[in-house]
């Protein structure tokens, strides 16, 4: 088998404990290698409870917050987070942080700026290498770091967010589409950023988010997908990621419908609401933008696009399902009983 690829998938924290737990245990059952749990303060559980309970209910997942911030919590209160859900699962815990784009909304803020990734990540990575970090020329450190290495990961989508990534962190998770203009552009960032940094590309982990659908016909999957594919090639970062992806797309006026859903048209607690706002958008537009931003058809689909990105390096995956205030479950059937043998049979998976 040739280097295999790893499956991971996004836990949004929107039901109660015992229902995310069920749902962690079956992710583990079903084969995937990892789970990052939202956090998003206003939207689901605490990341970090989350992450403490699932470290407990498994063996063998890999987990992370998907992603933490800067801001709503001080970088000490974040290391000792993470260091913390590591003594429950050795070796199983990343530690993943971006800027915060939903916490920051719901909130009336303003995300993260690098800098201030700059700062945080520096610190958490100081702290959990048991070093002295001096905060306002008060010098600390964690009295507790179990000596085993949590890789520090940023979360990036624009350009000059990517370069820092592979300068300053272990890995990155890249939420910036998944075709094959796209990958090979943020991988030129991010070498650039790893250069900066005295390193190589092969030295960072790079984790690709992928906006996921998984549906019986490609045509519901991207109807399903409406929200997410004008949030982001329209109203976010599409602006720069639909050139390296191939598309131009002509001019939209955007309705005060789509402003009105709550938190935004990718988090939508309505989802039909969010559909709806979205149809001043051609049904081919969205075509395009379901193609380039992410696994949006069906399981065969969704497999056969992996094992084609595999050809790019792409090795490590990481699952957004559309739905936050819905769990997950028809990916995690899709990958179990379609896309992970698929990927089997193409030596990318080991056989179950």
């Amino acid at each position: 088998m040739t280097e295999p690829v790893r499956v991971h998938i996004r836990v949004p924290g929107t039901d109660p404990m015992p229902r995310l737990m069920k749902l962690i245990q079956s992710i583990e059952a079903a084969g995937f290698d990892g789970a990052g749990i939202l956090d998003s303060q206003m939207l689901s559980r605490d990341t970090f409870v989350v992450l403490g309970q699932a470290a407990a209910q498994t063996t063998r997942l890999a987990l992370f917050p998907a992603v933490t911030n800067p801001f709503t919590r001080h970088a000490s209160v974040l290391a000792s987070a993470i260091q913390t859900v590591e003594e429950l699962a050795p070796g199983r815990v990343r530690f993943v942080i971006g800027t915060g784009y939903t916490s920051a909304s719901t909130i009336g803020r303003s995300p993260a700026t690098l800098a201030d990734m700059r700062a945080c990540i520096g610190t958490v990575k100081a702290l959990l290498a048991g070093k002295t970090v001096d905060f306002g020329g008060t010098p600390g450190r964690l009295g507790y770091v179990s000596g085993r290495h949590i890789p520090v990961l940023m979360a990036a989508s624009g350009a000059k967010a990517i370069e820092v990534a592979g300068e300053i962190a272990d890995g990155v998770l890249l939420l910036v589409g998944f075709n094959r203009g796209i990958v090979t552009h943020a991988l030129e960032l991010l070498e650039r950023g790893a250069r900066r940094g005295g390193r190589r590309l092969e030295d960072l982990e790079i984790i690709w988010a992928v906006r996921t659908a998984t549906l019986p016909t490609t045509a519901e999957a991207r109807r399903l997908a409406r929200p997410t594919a004008v949030h982001w090639g329209i109203l976010r970062w599409g602006g720069y990621w639909l050139g390296p992806a191939g598309l131009t797309l002509p001019k939209m006026e955007i309705p005060e419908a789509v402003h009105k859903v709550y938190p935004d048209l990718s988090h939508a607690h309505d989802w039909e609401a969010a559909i709806a706002a979205t149809s001043f958008v051609p049904d081919d537009v969205v075509a395009q933008l379901c193609e380039a931003l992410g696994l949006i058809g069906t399981a065969a689909d969704c497999a056969e696009r992996i094992v084609e990105m595999t050809k790019l390096g792409v090795r490590n995956l990481y699952l957004m399902p559309l739905l936050t205030f819905a769990p997950p479950e028809r990916e995690i059937a899709a990958f179990r009983d379609t896309v992970f043998p698929r990927l089997a049979k193409a030596g990318l998976r080991p056989a179950s």
